[in-house]
This record gives structure tokens, C-alpha cells and sequence, in this order.
């Protein structure tokens, strides 16, 4: 291992000219005056998604400023530290609390950190938005591997279950922390997960909006409620899952197409933020944070690489008595057609984070039926104690406690 250095964002001048260059040649399909699916089909592809990817592609090409989303990135403090052979990158910022709690974050695809920015002083420095110091968390997000500023590993075979070992040693042993709580969401989700699956020594608790499916024994006999929820899945699967089938199958040949076009990587990237976020905050995405997030897989060249995690092999299944024993709470965002998403006690935003607090230990185990390969989907535990703060920019609802964990 090695100790973390200071990391900063530099990208050349060359490599935006010829982004600049090939924006300025797309070739766009032309437009069609009848769409394919019936309105409302969660199988069809919606008008106004397609024409705001269009807008979105137009404002990247004649007014989106990369030097200065790179400014903003590159004040907040980012590492990089060689952690079992891997370098990893990774936000760290500290805590302005007498005690901040260290705070791991993991996103998923399509996501990067740019997704938690305008959470960051949310929880790291509550006192600043008129709540208790007290409540502080130092905020670790680190890129997983073939992510970002991560290193690509295409000289492994990289699974959720390594990437979890490796995010703890960041946790415990490359930057010293004797306790900590994690939160990840999607693919981040599962590699949460499984760190609590392991429940070493240190991590305090989990939460997960991707919870694992459980073992399930030929025995085991579905109820009403879950053969329905998982009906639901498959449904959910069958509209809107095309994606992940191609990915899991074709990561490769999907990666020659976007890996050279911006337009085509832009599209497949937008559209899953422009479909699966909640409705009711959906505007509150502007155009250079979804773009800039499009320029972390563009400008690192990592569409491929951040694909191979939905490779089946890489979240293989649990087995007989496997489950995670440390305290654990799941979640679902409120996002359209996912199955479940309308049940549950209080209405979550996209990317909403709660950890539990001392006083209100969790009691739901994080092992749930459905797959982390695909969204979320279960249900979700609310918690009392807890603090509640809003970002307007991320467009997301945070909730988090520190307390006396």
C-alpha cells in the first residue's frame, strides 16, 4: 500500500479539442413524427427524454465550461492511494464537528462523484445550514475501480465482494479510522452490502439501496406479497431493463460504440438519469451537472470498464446461511414503474441517504429479494433521529445522523 497523495484534475487542452471537434460533427438520427410505444408504456421511449437529450447535446457542443466544473472539483480535497496494487481515487473531506463520523459513499452507473457534491457540506458542516455540529460527517467517496479517476483493472477480474475488501482497507488501514458507517446506492449499493456481509471489525453500520437477493432453498415457498413483488421485477426488467442484458452480455462491443462517440455515450448515460430520477425533482438536474458527470466517463475513458461490474460473475449469489449481520437498513428511491417504489412509510428522493443513530439501532437486514445488478428494489425502514437536510443543486433529500455511534 501506499499513503495517500494529493490528487488534482488536469486535462489537457488537447483532449478537450478533440471532444470539441467530434461534438461538432455528430450526427444525430433524424427525428421520427410517431413514436414507438404507446404514451405512458414504461417499454416505450418518451418524446420529451429524447428531445431533452438533444438540448443537452447542444448546449455540450456551444456553451458547457469543463475548466470551470473542473475548478469546482478540484476544490474539494481528492486523493489517489495504491490500496492492494489498485489505485484508488477518492474524496476526502473532513468533518467540522467535535467528532465528525466517517462516512463512506459509494455510487453506481451511471453515476461518479459528481452526483454527491452538493451534499458534501450538507454533512460535513451542518452548522453552516443552521443544524447541530454535532451531526458532522468527514465524507469518504471513493471511485471504484474501473471508475473515474480509479484505475481501470482490465488486467483483473474485478467482483463486488473485492471491491469491498479494498474500499475497507481505504477505510481502516490507508486512512486510519477505527469506526465507520457506509451508504451506497446501485452497484455502489452492492458492494456496501457486501462489506456487511463481512462485518469486520470497525464498520458500525450499512445501508444499501441495491439489497441482496437472499438464498433461497428449493424448499422455500414464495408468499402472495413477494411472488407479486417479484412479478413486479420481472415486469420492471422486461420494460426498462434492456441496458443491463446488453452490459452483462456485450460490454465490449457496446464499449467500441461509446468509448469513440460522445453523442452516443452522452445518450446512454442521460436517459437512465433522465428516466430513472423522480419526477418531482427531475429539473432540479441542471444541464452541467449531468454533463459533467458524462465528462468523468468520456475524459477517463472508462464506459467499458465501469461496465464489466454487470458481468453476472462479478455478484455472484449468496449462499446457504450467508447474510449480513451488521446493523443494516434498506432503502428505495422514488423512481417511476420500480417495483415497490409507491409503498413505503415517507417519500424518499432520489439518492436519499439515512444511517441510523445510536438511540434508534436498525433491525432489518439489508439481505432482501431482489438484485443489485439492476435498481433497487425493496422496501425501506425509516429511522427516528435523524437530521434532515436538502440539496437543491443535487436535487436529492439527504438524511443522516451521526449521533454517539
Amino acid at each position: 500500500m501506499t499513503e495517500p497523495g494529493p490528487f488534482q484534475i488536469a486535462i489537457p487542452d488537447s483532449v478537450l479539442g478533440d471532444l470539441a471537434r467530434r461534438l461538432a460533427v455528430a450526427r444525430l438520427p433524424p427525428p421520427q413524427s410517431v413514436p414507438d410505444g404507446e404514451p405512458g408504456d414504461p417499454a416505450g421511449e418518451d418524446d420529451e427524454v429524447i428531445d431533452r437529450i438533444a438540448g443537452l447535446l447542444a448546449y455540450w457542443r456551444d456553451g458547457y465550461d469543463w475548466r470551470a466544473q473542473e475548478r469546482r472539483m478540484n476544490a474539494v480535497p481528492q486523493f489517489r492511494a495504491t490500496v492492494d496494487g489498485v489505485g484508488l481515487h477518492f474524496l476526502r473531506v473532513p468533518g467540522s464537528g467535535p467528532d465528525p463520523m466517517p462516512l463512506l459513499l459509494c455510487n453506481g452507473w451511471p453515476s461518479s462523484m459528481v452526483e454527491y457534491l452538493g451534499v458534501l457540506s450538507l454533512l460535513t458542516d451542518p452548522a453552516a445550514h443552521g443544524d447541530d455540529p454535532a451531526d458532522s460527517f468527514t465524507v469518504v467517496v471513493p471511485a471504484l475501480p474501473g471508475y473515474g479517476f480509479s484505475d481501470r483493472c482490465l488486467d483483473r477480474r474485478p467482483n463486488r465482494r473485492w471491491i469491498a475488501d479494498l474500499f475497507h482497507l481505504l477505510m481502516v488501514e490507508q486512512l486510519g479510522y477505527e469506526r465507520y458507517v457506509a451508504h451506497g446506492d446501485d452497484i455502489g449499493g452492492g458492494v456496501i452490502s457486501r462489506i456487511g456481509l463481512r462485518n469486520p471489525p470497525g464498520l458500525l453500520a450499512v445501508q444499501t439501496a441495491s439489497p441482496i437477493s437472499p438464498y433461497l432453498s428449493p424448499a422455500d415457498k414464495l408468499t402472495a406479497a413477494e411472488q407479486s413483488f417479484v412479478d413486479a421485477s420481472q415486469r420492471w426488467d422486461h420494460d426498462a431493463g434492456a441496458y443491463d442484458h446488453v452490459q452483462a452480455t456485450r460490454p465490449r462491443t457496446l464499449s467500441l460504440a461509446l468509448n469513440d462517440s460522445p453523442a452516443g455515450l452522452a445518450a446512454w448515460i442521460l436517459e437512465k438519469w433522465l428516466t430513472w430520477s423522480d419526477p418531482a425533482t427531475r429539473d432540479r438536474l441542471s444541464p452541467d451537472e449531468l454533463l459533467t458527470n458524462v465528462m468523468i466517463y468520456w475524459l477517463t475513458q472508462t464506459i467499458g470498464s465501469s461496465m464489466r461490474l454487470y458481468v453476472p460473475a462479478t455478484a455472484p449469489p449468496l449462499g446457504p446461511g450467508e447474510a449480513i449481520t451488521a446493523p443494516a437498513s434498506v432503502l428505495i428511491p422514488h423512481e417511476p414503474h420500480l417495483p415497490g417504489s409507491q409503498r413505503r412509510t415517507a417519500r424518499p428522493e432520489r439518492g436519499q441517504l439515512q444511517l441510523p443513530s445510536a438511540r434508534a439501532p436498525p433491525r432489518q437486514d439489508a439481505t432482501a429479494r431482489s438484485r443489485d445488478t439492476s435498481r433497487p428494489r425493496s422496501g425501506q425502514q425509516r429511522l427516528p433521529g435523524l437530521h434532515y437536510a436538502e440539496s437543491v443543486s443535487a436535487g436529492i433529500l439527504v438524511e443522516a445522523s451521526a449521533d454517539a455511534m
